[in-house]
Order: structure tokens, then C-alpha cells, then sequence
């Protein structure tokens, strides 16, 4: 059955519609747009910001902004988007309450950036803490026996060392240095400050408003009134201020029903957020459920109406044997039109995995992606739960029936366990080297685990082009010959309907308790969930704070 192009609130607009969202727009004529953010309130993604270089209309945007925070490689189009809008006329004017290193990066693609006074900026430059629970585990006698194809490929240490390997190290070290250095240029890029002077004034953080701006960094030190004064001068006039969200309601609606009766060529963009697991999911839990991809995917196999596909993947991977079925639907799509995949801020392991077969991949140069390796383990409790005075007796009827207890692998079992992750790893690399049209022996080196950023993989011929979703809406509409195209957003999410995901909810209101589990590291929880079970993923998270 085919997939309608427009959402339900968009197919209830009649054909006349078009001249109602012209008239609505027309009411918001030059407008200074209002986007608070912080908290609850997010950036807008990116290409959502895009729609102000497409509108004329519109004097510009006044972002007020609490705390931010998240991946680097949004941030930096968030950036990017606005200094888009600003070459296409638009006034940019940043007002912050809070100043780290995710709203600096923000403020520096802003015509007018101002800090709040007396308040301390937090700009220190980008790092990350790898966190080991090995020595705690094993007080409690508690351990995780983990096996690992790759050198790089962490998983397992956080869970089994009091500290880093030299190769994860090594790793995380370069991606860390890589992360930092796109950071200070895109700050630099935005200020137009020398990437030296940028880099200076970090070092000398945390510091204050006043010598953020006597390096250039921001514009000024005001509070909220002498802002709105300023925005006054640099309008000319009182500004008509619009709510964001309002404004964008309208223009989405203009361009959607008149696209659609343009006959523009449907591109739908599969958003792909959380780790990969198996099935339909549980509801309410941020995870990529693989049986809800596939079915998906399928749909679009068999829709004429369908030119093209973009796969939006923000994906620290996940199950290795969800992201290989997942794989094979994409293969299937990918025999019979476009699919282009676009990375987020992370697109690692079983993420890379299920792109392997589109015909091209996109990343942004701060994305995180690589990792290309397996794991498998499962918690290791008997001397714990022992110390509590409860005991096991094991009674086998083959030698490895044990192989899912809570007692660490036998040798035996243990050799046969890095066989069957050994295959997977070879497939890993195979589905991988084929996508990229190389060799598997020129591919292979570059897995083993290693993670990488966005720009050093697109350097070592990982990914195809650097760039955003609306970059990979164009290669996708290109490869299927179209001049023009219109899209929409599909978001894959466990099944279940909104009663269970609010009964979630009110459970973590209820039994705050409850809520811990929601901290545990998902690398832990993915072990503990389907032990043995081999695993693509990548266990840490970094944020630009």
C-alpha cells in the first residue's frame, strides 16, 4: 500500500488551502522571529532553521537562549544554518543566559551575540571522560565477561579494566583532538576571528562575559531590555516579534501543499534515532526497533510513488543481527531506487552496518561514525550473589549448556563464542568493503573497532560526501534524475500506542527509582538483556557542554 507524502493535518487542507497559508504568512509580514531554547525547548533541527534563506518575508530570527547541549556535528549545522540565513539578508541576534562550549559555537554564527552580566562562561574547550567499573564490580564481585574481534573495539573495558587500553587511547584521543579542532574552526569561521586568537582565548577559560567579548567572541555583555534596545536600532523600528514555532507552522504548510501540486518527486527521510534492537521494540524507549525498519522499507519497495530514500541514522548501532536483517531490507530498496544515507552526530557500528548497502554516505565532519566490530558478552554474578547467601547448582546435559548462566565461559565455550563473532565480523567488514566498491583487505585495517569523525572518514574513503540532510536530499533527488522534490519526515519508534509510553512515564513519576534504570550505561543493559548475543555498538556518548 502506498505511503501518503503528506501527514493527516496536511491532506485535510483542500486545494484552495494554498491561498489560506499565503494570506497567514502575509500576516506575519517582516517579523523578528522568537526562538527561546534551553531545557525542554530544543534548537529546532537543522534544516528546520534552513527555512528562513526561504523567506523573504522575514527580517530575521532572536534566539534567547538557556543551556544547550548534544552532539557536535548538529551543533555545527545549527551554525551553518544560520549563517545561511544571515547571507540571504536575515538578521541574526543571539541573546544568552548561560555561555559554554555548545552555546558558543551557536553565538558565533549570530550578527549580534550578547551574554548575560555577571554571569561566569563556561568555554573550555572540548574533551570527553571515560568511565571504568571494573575495580567497583569486582568488590561486589560482579564482572562482565566480554568477547571482543578488533583491538579497538572498547565495549567490554568499561565493564572489565580500572582504566583505558593503549588503543582505546589512542582512539579516543584523535577523535577528541579531530572534534576539538572542527569546534574552534567553526568559531572562528563565524567570528571571523584568527583560528590562533580562537584558540587562546579558550585556554584561558573559563572566563568572563567581558573578556569573551574583548577577544571578539561575542558582541556585548547586556541584560534582556538593552537587547530588545539594540534589536530596535538594528531594525530601524520596533519589531514586529512572531513566535517561531507559529511562523514555521505556516511556511511548512505553504510549501508542503504547493510542492505536492507541483508534483515535485517524493523523497521521504527515515529517521533512524537510538540504539538497534530486535523486533518491534518497547515503547517509550529511544531505540531503533528493526522489525518496524524493515517494514517500512518494504512499503517503499514495492511504492512507484516513491523516487528516492534518505536514511537520517543517529545511532550508536546496537544488535548485530537487527542491523544485518535491517541491512538486507535496505539492499532491496537500494536495487530498485536511491538511498542515501545521511549520519547524525553518531552513526557507529551496527548504524554504519545497515548503511552499508546505499548507494551514498553522507556525514557531517564532526559526526562520530566507524567503530566497525562485534561484541558479545553477558554479566558474570555467581560470586555475588554467593557473598548473599544464594547458591547455584548447575546440572548440564552438554557441555556448554551453561553457556547463558551467570558463571563466566568456559574455555570451550568461550572458543566457540569468538568463532561465531569472528564470521560476524568478517560479514561486518564484507557488507562494508562491497558498499564502498574496495577490496576487503584495503577495508579491514580500517575497522577493528576504530572509531572515527566525520571529516578523517570521509578522508580514508569511508563515507562519500561531507554534509547535512539537505545535501543528502540532493544527491538522493539527483541519482533519481529529479530537478525538484518534495519530502517529509518518517520517525521510527517501538511499537505500542500512547498509553503504554505515558504509563512509562508516570512509573518514573511514581517510583523515582525506577528511574535509575534509565542510567545505566546501554552497553550494560544491552548485555544484560540478550546475553551472548553479538553486538555492534558503541558505548559512549560525547556532547558539546
Amino acid at each position: 500500500m502506498a505511503t501518503p507524502p503528506l501527514s493527516p493535518r496536511l491532506l485535510a487542507v483542500p486545494w484552495w488551502g494554498l491561498l489560506g497559508a499565503r494570506r497567514a504568512i502575509a500576516e506575519f509580514r517582516a517579523p523578528m522571529l522568537e526562538l527561546r531554547v534551553g531545557g525542554r525547548s530544543p534548537l529546532p533541527p537543522p534544516e528546520v532553521l534552513r527555512a528562513l534563506v526561504h523567506a523573504p518575508d522575514v527580517r530575521g530570527i532572536w534566539l534567547k537562549v538557556d543551556r544547550l547541549g548534544g552532539g557536535q556535528a548538529t551543533l555545527v549545522a545549527v551554525a551553518e544554518a544560520l549563517r545561511a540565513a544571515r547571507a540571504a539578508g536575515r538578521l541574526v541576534v543571539g541573546e544568552f543566559d548561560w555561555m559554554g562550549n555548545a552555546e558558543l559555537l551557536v553565538a558565533s554564527a549570530c550578527d549580534r551575540a550578547y551574554v548575560r552580566p555577571g554571569s561566569q562562561t563556561w568555554c573550555v574547550g572540548l574533551g570527553g571522560t571515560l568511565r571504568f567499573f571494573g575495580d567497583l564490580l569486582d568488590r561486589h564481585g560482579v564482572s562482565f565477561d566480554v568477547e571482543a574481534v578488533g583491538e579497538f573495539k572498547a565495549f567490554g573495558e568499561q565493564f572489565s579494566r580500572g582504566f583505558a587500553s593503549t588503543p582505546n587511547r589512542e582512539a579516543m584521543r584523535a577523535l577528541i583532538d579531530d572534534l576539538h579542532a572542527e569546534w574552534i574552526a567553526a568559531i572562528a569561521e563565524g567570528r571571523r576571528r584568527p583560528v590562533a586568537e580562537v584558540e587562546a582565548a579558550i585556554r584561558n577559560g573559563p572566563s568572563t562575559g567581558e573578556e569573551l567579548r574583548d577577544a571578539g567572541l561575542v558582541d556585548g555583555v547586556a541584560y534582556g531590555d538593552e537587547v530588545a534596545a539594540e534589536v530596535e536600532k538594528l531594525v530601524g523600528t520596533e519589531p514586529r516579534v512572531v513566535p517561531f514555532a507559529a511562523w514555521y507552522a505556516q511556511f511548512r504548510r505553504h510549501r508542503a501543499v504547493g510542492s505536492w501540486m507541483l508534483g515535485h518527486a517524493a523523497v521521504p527521510v527515515l529517521r533512524l534515532e537510538g540504539a538497534i534492537v530486535d523486533g518491534q521494540g518497547q515503547p517509550g524507549a529511544p531505540v531503533v526497533p528493526g522489525g518496524v525498519v524493515i517494514e517500512q522499507l518494504r512499503r517503499w519497495e514495492e511504492d512507484d510513488t516513491i523516487k528516492a530514500v534518505v536514511l537520517r541514522v543517529n545511532s550508536p548501532g546496537g544488535s548485530a543481527a537487527a542491523s544485518d536483517l535491517a541491512w538486507r531490507a535496505v539492499s532491496r530498496l537500494a536495487a530498485k531506487k536511491p538511498v542515501v544515507a545521511s549520519f547524525g552526530d553518531v552513526c557507529a557500528s551496527g548504524g554504519v552496518y545497515l548503511t552499508a548497502a546505499c548507494h551514498e554516505l553522507l556525514c557531517a565532519p564532526s559526526s562520530i561514525t566507524g567503530s566497525i566490530g562485534v561484541v558479545a558478552g553477558k554479566p558474570v554474578l555467581r560470586a555475588a550473589m554467593e557473598r548473599h547467601g544464594v547458591h547455584s547448582e548447575d546440572i548440564l546435559a552438554a557441555p556448554h549448556a551453561d553457556v547463558f548462566s551467570e558463571t563466566a565461559f568456559s574455555a570451550s565455550a568461550r572458543a566457540r563464542v569468538r568463532v561465531g563473532l569472528d564470521a560476524m565480523y568478517r560479514q561486518f567488514v564484507d557488507r562494508v568493503a562491497s558498499g564502498r566498491k574496495r577490496p576487503y583487505a584495503e577495508v579491514e585495517p580500517l575497522a577493528r573497532g576504530r572509531v572515527w569523525s566525520g571529516r578523517r572518514a570521509h578522508g580514508l574513503g569511508l563515507v562519500d560526501h561531507l554534509g547535512g540532510i539537505d545535501v543528502a536530499l540532493g544527491r538522493a533527488a539527483a541519482l533519481a534524475g529529479a530537478s525538484s522534490y518534495r519530502t517529509w519526515d518518517v520517525p521510527v519508534a517501538p511499537r505500542g500506542g500512547w498509553v503504554l509510553r505515558a504509563l512509562r512515564s508516570y512509573s518514573r513519576v511514581l517510583l523515582p527509582e525506577l528511574a535509575v534504570l534509565d542510567r545505566v550505561p546501554l552497553s550494560a543493559r544491552l548485555l544484560s538483556d540478550a546475553p551472548g548475543e553479538a553486538l555492534a555498538l558503541w558505548p559512549f556518548d560525547l556532547d558539546v557542554r
